[in-house]
């Protein structure tokens, strides 16, 4: 990889470079669009020998040597069980952001072989999780004396999607035999809900921030009819045995026909079950705001002069960034911090 001292906006005919790993999938198909519209040198990749695509397999790791070399960082939107990037790039140098939300466990592998990082690795960066780290981090700091933190994120199974959204809903739904279950009250579309633990194994996908700290994570499905149903399986026990086909193989959709679905994802601070403050992530189209997202964190960590902001190593979003140095920038992007408000945030939804 090159040395990201090289992107320079003083020099007109210098483009930063980007390598989207997974390009062909449903989010980074977007994230690639997006990076193109900011008027970055993008390069895509693909495990098939795909013409204009620079071929990336991750379970061979020699071949991502000849992809990255000049580029100034590195998108991955593909969930790898090896690391085999994260690796490559903590070992050799350069900036990579995981936008796949995979299990809190692989930051915690990395961090214990990081050892003398060249690279800097950003785990989670993405809109939930990632945003909501930073919105998380940020109601902590104000709220010191705050035991819990509760994350609320509202999917839709209608919305763009792709294999790994499915794998990764699967995984959050069948992690436990029985998940406990809260009455919220989310803007409209979504109203007073009964939501559903998720994932609690990953914690909210939060950092150190939480340590010592209770982190209930939960998820509101859109469609009423699928929500009623995963209730069911809770109440009879039987979730950890939803067969993975019974979520699809999620929906694949071209850039310009992705999805603009309501999103309002919840974060809120409480202490002995008194909620002492709460905040909203809201916009249309979770890829699209994913997407978004991804171009806000890379152009903050790779800032007008070109030097990273953050040491080597691996990453917590929240450990490099903060919501007041980004907020202006998600705004600017479709993606909204707000105060729960049913009437501001039902604005936000019709852009």
């Amino acid at each position: 990889m090159s040395n990201p001292m090289s992107i320079s906006n003083n020099v007109p005919d210098t483009q930063p470079q980007v390598l989207v790993i997974g390009a062909r999938g449903a989010l980074g198909a977007l994230v690639a669009d997006a990076f193109r519209r900011r008027s970055w040198a993008v390069r895509e990749s693909s495990r098939d020998p795909i013409p204009d695509f620079h071929y990336v397999d991750l379970t061979d790791p020699a071949t991502l040597a000849p992809a990255l070399d000049g580029v100034d960082l590195v998108i991955t939107t593909v969930p790898d069980p090896t690391l085999a990037a994260e690796r490559h790039v903590l070992k050799r140098g350069g900036v990579l952001l995981n936008m796949s939300a995979g299990p809190a466990t692989a930051l915690r592998s990395l961090r214990r072989e990081a050892g003398q990082a060249k690279g800097t690795v950003v785990m989670n960066a993405g809109i939930a999780p990632g945003v909501t780290n930073l919105l998380a981090a940020q109601l902590l700091a104000e709220n010191p004396g705050a035991d819990e933190v509760e994350l609320v994120f509202t999917v839709t199974a209608e919305g763009t999607g792709g294999a790994a959204s499915a794998d990764f809903a699967h995984r959050g739904f069948t992690g436990r035999g029985h998940h406990r279950v809260k009455q919220v009250a989310l803007p409209e579309p979504f109203g007073s809900r009964r939501v559903l633990g998720f994932a609690e194994p990953d914690g909210g996908w939060l950092g150190p921030m939480a340590d010592g700290i209770s982190v209930s994570p939960y998820i509101c499905l859109a469609e009423r009819s699928l929500g009623a149903m995963m209730h069911t399986l809770n109440v009879v026990r039987l979730i950890s045995k939803l067969p993975r086909a019974a979520l699809g193989s999620g929906r694949r959709a071209a850039v310009e026909e992705a999805s603009r679905e309501p999103v309002a994802h919840s974060v809120a601070v409480l202490r002995e079950g008194l909620r002492l403050d709460d905040r909203l992530v809201v916009g249309q189209g979770d890829f699209r705001m994913a997407a978004s997202s991804g171009i806000v964190f890379a152009e903050a960590l790779l800032g007008r002069d070109g030097c990273v902001s953050a040491q080597p190593g691996a990453w917590y979003p929240e450990e490099v960034l903060s919501l007041n140095r980004v907020e202006a920038s998600l705004r600017r992007a479709g993606i909204d911090v707000t105060k729960t408000d049913n009437d501001r945030v039902g604005s936000a939804f019709v852009r």
